[in-house]
């Protein structure tokens, strides 16, 4: 029996010539690579950490602070914290030791979420939004972070969908318990967050973060170098300057400190002064008062939109000074 093959021709010539096409330096790096964080080296990525302050360097409200129920941003900048009883919950910035070698990648700081309270059924929530619900519904992300506990307690790691006011109803979308010791380590958790289609999306909506622990333990835990990225692969943690990482901050809130304002108050009676935010702010900002009055009259200050606020002194005449110090809030 005779069988007959036939298949395309080619032009030998033209592969051999393919085998030596130069890929440039940049290229060979690439196809040299053993990780896709050498990759990402390589090739000088853009911005990968959804999680703004994940390092835990920016506590524009103070570095030791404590809440008694909550939720409320109380310390560190965009992690907010939650208790479901009037016992006492305290947020701490705490310096690793220069040089320490538990914690890959020399962190300056890490954040310490205690609990000094009693009682049974005892949940306490520390949580961080990521604005806009839109950008990793439908994707592969990976949760990576370093984590102990004081009693090797397992708090559990979740996400949920916030879709925004005037939304579709928030959804639970990923829940896992880790193990966690008295000594640190690194987590990493890979997981594709579910589709929003069919979902009303509106403003404020984000994509939530929570660590949660329940029981009756006294205990405390401590995270450092939070990561959230988009795809399967966890890579090393991205480590962004104290100013570019105080300027996202600032998006969500920010401080007009103590300054002495001097002026004289007109025949209308109010002696204003115009501050630029240093960032422009989500949405318009609620405002705390925080300063003491120098001089007769009331304070004053009222944002104008997300860009800046109008400040000073309504009541009295002729010279007046007063002492400015307010807090913005702008956060989801």
């Amino acid at each position: 029996m005779t069988v007959n093959i036939s298949k395309p021709s080619i032009n030998i010539r033209e592969k051999l010539a393919e085998l030596d096409k130069p890929s440039g330096i940049a290229g060979e790096a690439v196809l040299r690579a053993d990780s896709v964080q050498e990759i990402r080296n390589q090739i000088s990525a853009g911005r990968k950490n959804l999680i703004i302050n994940g390092g835990f360097d920016v506590w524009q409200r103070g570095t030791s602070t404590s809440l008694v129920g909550g939720p409320s941003y109380i310390g560190a900048d965009r992690w907010q914290v939650y208790i479901n009883t009037s016992s006492t919950i305290y947020m701490d910035k705490v310096a690793f030791t220069v040089g320490q070698t538990e914690v890959a990648g020399n962190p300056e700081n890490y954040l310490k979420f205690d609990w000094l309270g009693t009682g049974s059924s005892t949940v306490k929530i520390i949580e961080h939004r990521v604005e806009g619900v839109s950008h990793t519904a439908g994707k592969a992300v990976t949760l990576s972070f370093w984590a102990r506990t004081q009693m090797a307690d397992d708090p559990s790691v979740s996400f949920t969908q916030s879709f925004g006011l005037g939304g579709s109803a928030g959804i639970s979308v990923f829940s896992q318990t880790i193990d966690c010791t008295t000594a640190w380590q690194k987590f990493e958790i890979t997981t594709t967050l579910p589709s929003i289609s069919g979902k009303t999306v509106g403003a404020g909506s984000y994509l939530q973060l929570s660590y949660a622990s329940s029981g009756t333990l006294n205990s405390y835990l401590e995270i450092a170098q939070v990561q959230l990225e988009l795809g399967s692969v966890a890579t090393d943690f991205e480590h962004r300057s104290y100013g570019e990482e105080l300027a996202l901050c600032q998006r969500y809130y920010c401080r007009l400190y103590t300054e002495t304002i001097f002026g004289t108050v007109g025949t209308s009676g109010h002696l204003v002064h115009y501050y630029a935010f240093p960032e422009e702010m989500r949405v318009t900002p609620a405002t705390t008062d925080i300063g003491s009055l120098w001089d007769s009259g009331s304070r004053y200050v009222s944002p104008f939109g997300k860009a800046g606020t109008r400040a000073g002194l309504t009541g009295g005449t002729g010279a007046a000074s007063y002492l400015a110090n307010y807090a913005f809030d702008a956060e989801l």
